[in-house]
């Protein structure tokens, strides 16, 4: 990637099952969010060391819970929302991606 490309970014790479079982639990339900708000999919490469108490929640947006492979969070779009990408990062580093539960949800059909 390096020998043809300005930069390399890492990837993430998950079965199509395990984003299939991630959607069939229905991991926001027990949350009451606002129907406008998006619910958001951080995968981690490996689980964290350190415990985060949840929920965090600024600016409209909440980090809801963790799982040893993902970050499940909520957010009401608006112009903050690049405050909530770096909270997200603060929290679990850069070495993550997001993604909304709709995106996640067509990869898994794919």
């Amino acid at each position: 990637m390096r020998r043809e490309l300005p930069r390399a970014f890492s990837t993430f790479i998950r079965e199509a099952t395990h984003l299939q079982q991630l959607i069939d639990s229905d991991p926001y339900a027990q949350f009451e969010l606002p129907p406008e708000a998006k619910r958001v999919v951080s995968f981690l490469r490996a689980p964290i060391d350190t415990p985060v108490r949840l929920p965090i929640e600024r600016a409209g947006a909440s980090i809801l819970a963790i799982t040893p492979s993902a970050v499940l969070s909520a957010y009401v779009p608006s112009a903050d929302a690049p405050a909530f990408m770096r909270l997200l990062e603060r929290i679990f580093g850069a070495d993550i991606t997001t993604r909304t539960l709709d995106t996640v949800r067509k990869c898994a059909w794919a």
